[in-house]
């Protein structure tokens, strides 16, 4: 799996998984699906290019942001934004505003993404 489609495709999967996660009031997989989604969608963006961070899981994550900010620097406040408030669920996972907030950012910059790299990611 390394091509864009396939990870436009994920980042969808993970994002309906966190919506169905806030109505159900699991809040902790809220922040763990929208995180996925994010770096999903990066990495369908990279892979356009020919870049797979996937590849290279212990520095995947710094690769993600690092391509964001070299690409989409204006964005790297929503990933800022995405991660810091998925923090704060991760270790009590019981608050529903929070997850909103999350979902709300992910779906912006998903948006944004999409739009830019033209690659559909469908709900948005």
């Amino acid at each position: 799996m390394g091509n864009a489609l396939s990870h436009a495709s994920l980042a969808t999967e993970n994002l309906r998984g966190a919506e169905g996660e806030l109505q159900n009031r699991r809040y902790s997989n809220v922040e763990l699906l929208s995180l996925r989604a994010l770096e999903q969608m990066i990495e369908a963006c990279a892979a356009k290019k020919g870049l797979h961070f996937h590849e290279h899981p212990r520095t995947a994550h710094r690769n993600r942001r690092n391509w964001l900010m070299a690409h989409h620097p204006d964005l790297l406040n929503m990933w800022d934004e995405i991660w810091g408030i998925s923090g704060a669920l991760g270790y009590g996972g019981v608050n529903g505003e929070r997850a909103q907030q999350t979902l709300s950012a992910l779906k912006k910059c998903l948006g944004e993404l999409s739009r830019r790299e033209q690659i559909a990611v469908t709900g948005l």
